[in-house]
C-alpha cells in the first residue's frame, strides 16, 4: 500500500533534494550574474512543475487504485458463495 506523497518541504529534506536546490540555486545565481537572463530561470522552474505535479497525479491514482482493490476484497469476502460467477 502506498502512503501519502511526500510534500515538497519533505522532499527537501532529503540529499537528493538538498542537491537539486542547490544546483537550482547556482544555476539560478549564473542565470542572473553571469548570463543575465532571468527567464532561463523562470522557465526552468515553469518546466519543472508539471513533472512534480505528474508524479503526485500517479502516486493518487495509485492510492485511489489500491483503495478500490481493498473495497471489491471486501465485497468479495462479505458476500455469499453462491452470488459470486
Amino acid at each position: 500500500m502506498s502512503r501519502n506523497p511526500p510534500t515538497l518541504r519533505e522532499l527537501a529534506r532529503t540529499n537528493a533534494g538538498i542537491v537539486a536546490l542547490v544546483l537550482f540555486f547556482f544555476l539560478a545565481l549564473y542565470s542572473i550574474l553571469i548570463a543575465q537572463q532571468l527567464f532561463f530561470v523562470i522557465w526552468l522552474a515553469v518546466a519543472v512543475l508539471p513533472l512534480y505535479l505528474l508524479y503526485r497525479f500517479v502516486l493518487a491514482f495509485e492510492r485511489i487504485a489500491d483503495a478500490a482493490q481493498r473495497f471489491a476484497a471486501v465485497r468479495e469476502r462479505e458476500s455469499p458463495s453462491e452470488e459470486r460467477p
